[in-house]
């Protein structure tokens, strides 16, 4: 907070104004008060972009979208006079220091506390997109830490996703170099996804008091977010997961407010429609959000964290409900096991056929024979799974040739899936790790350990599709199961992500 200076108004509307708190993009923001006392942060608009032709249209339609934004995570906006000289708008005051103040003054926050930041703050950004609206200017000092947990402020140069109009004019950058997103830095159409990406510079600034395209100039800033890669070393393994698919460069790529809530509360069970109305947000619309978890664990039933070992990546990508057992099965092995038998048993059929008359004992000798390879392939066909994967809410199970190898969530300690293709099959690799602590005796028989020796600890089995549609289904269902029940235990790759959404 600032002392008020030369030029500053002394009134804005009906607000008597007190002090500064601060500048942005789009204009000043003043404290402000009623007649009553009642305190308000009021943003008054800059002159040049209030003399944009339709601006006033827009911000019209704005302050009623922000006003239904409200929920716990954000300050909810009070008053506004689009038909002003200077147009501002009014929100509720809230005595917090920003996240900025907070790590300048006392360093980086906890990775826990991180955790619970980017789930309040996801959660707030799904009521700003649900309510039609674009944050545009996400940045720490738009960020308040009160006791009840983060709020997001200033949605005074939020852009209604139905707008027709630009807010940008040449010169004139609306948001803040370093948490821009590329398509905001490069000027292009900006959607929910733009909130995404500075919700990921947000967090990595949160975690290692950095930003991840460096210091810099505004343009040396934009340059980097365009075109290099976000600086992640520094932040935690866990969280590295959400925030590298939050810092996507391409915004269809980058996942849901939603997406990112379920992820960063430990991945509930949450149901995403596609949206037919915003183009460059991507083919997701978040609905109504869960209230999040006051740290971030596995719901519903959690199953026990490993008692040793550092903290899984957490996926960045909604689950729905997995209530019963999940199995990812593949039948192609036994499959060619079938055709092969029903094709070599032709062979002695055939013999049978044409020769019973002559020689009927060699042809009844050669149609049992028939008859066997028959046998052998129908029991092929009808066992069917060269390889299942089952999650069920006691553990992981994987089920290859009549071999098993399974293991509790108490015993594993990380579950991975990673996505390949060899020619037209598409193969899934999924891996069950112990814990250190586990006792388990493994028996590996069919299953492939990871690594080498009598200390693997690992059990390595292979699902392989040749149909595209199938494994999206499959893939997906066995995804949104470990999603549920591995919790933080779980990993995966963009691979599988992309198989997922069909890319």
């Amino acid at each position: 907070m600032e002392q008020l200076k030369a030029g500053d108004p002394a009134a804005v509307g009906p607000y008597r104004i007190t002090a500064r708190l601060g500048a942005g993009g789009m204009g000043q923001v003043y404290l402000g008060e009623s007649r009553s006392g009642r305190r308000v942060a009021v943003k008054v608009v800059r002159p040049e972009i209030a003399s944009d032709p339709g601006f006033r249209a827009r911000f019209r339609r704005e302050v009623e979208a922000a006003k239904a934004v409200g929920g716990f995570w954000t300050a909810t906006v009070v008053d506004a006079d689009p038909e002003a000289e200077t147009p501002w708008v009014a929100s509720d005051y809230i005595p917090a220091p920003d996240l900025a103040e907070r790590v300048r003054v006392s360093g980086p926050l906890a990775e826990d506390a991180v955790w619970r930041l980017g789930a309040g703050m996801a959660e707030a950004l799904h009521s700003v997109h649900r309510a039609g609206l674009v944050h545009r200017d996400l940045k720490p000092a738009n960020v308040l830490l009160t006791e009840n947990g983060p709020r997001l402020i200033d949605f005074g140069i939020a852009k209604a996703l139905n707008g027709a109009t630009a807010l940008t004019r040449t010169g004139v950058a609306i948001g803040t170099a370093g948490f821009m997103s590329p398509e905001q830095a490069r000027g292009d159409s900006v959607g929910t996804a733009s909130d995404i990406f500075s919700l990921g510079t947000v967090l990595c600034f949160a975690v290692t008091g950095r930003m991840p395209f460096g210091e810099g100039s505004a343009a040396q800033l934009l340059y980097r977010v365009v075109h290099e890669t976000p600086s992640l070393e520094h932040v935690p393994e866990g969280l590295r997961a959400v925030l590298a698919t939050c810092l996507e460069k391409r915004a269809e790529s980058r996942p849901s407010a939603e997406e990112v809530l379920s992820a960063l509360s430990g991945g509930g069970a949450v149901t995403v429609a596609p949206s037919p109305t915003v183009a460059d947000a991507g083919p997701r619309t978040p609905v109504a959000p869960p209230a999040p978890p006051p740290a971030p664990v596995p719901v519903p039933v959690p199953p026990p964290e490993p008692e040793s070992g550092p903290a899984r990546p957490v996926p960045a990508v909604v689950a729905r409900s997995a209530a019963g057992p999940v199995e990812v099965r593949y039948t192609m092995g036994h499959m060619r096991v079938a055709f092969t038998a029903v094709l070599a048993g032709l062979v002695p059929l055939g013999a049978a056929v044409f020769s019973f008359v002559d020689h009927p004992v060699p042809a009844a000798l050669a149609g049992i024979v028939a008859l066997v390879v028959f046998s052998l392939g129908g029991l092929a066909m009808a066992r069917g799974d060269a390889a299942c994967v089952r999650v069920t809410g006691d553990g992981l199970h994987f089920l290859r040739e009549g071999h098993e190898w399974s293991a509790t969530w108490a015993e594993l300690g990380r579950v991975t899936v990673s996505a390949t293709r060899r020619g037209l099959v598409q193969e899934f690799v999924v891996v069950g790790e112990l814990a250190p602590a586990a006792t388990k005796n493994v028996v590996w028989e069919r299953f492939r350990p990871a690594g080498t020796g009598p200390g693997s600890r690992a059990a390595v089995t292979t699902v392989r599709f040749r149909n595209a549609e199938l494994a999206r289904a499959e893939i997906g269902r066995l995804h949104e199961a470990l999603l549920l029940r591995a919790g933080r235990r779980y990993a995966y790759d963009a691979g599988l992500l992309a198989v997922i959404r069909g890319r």
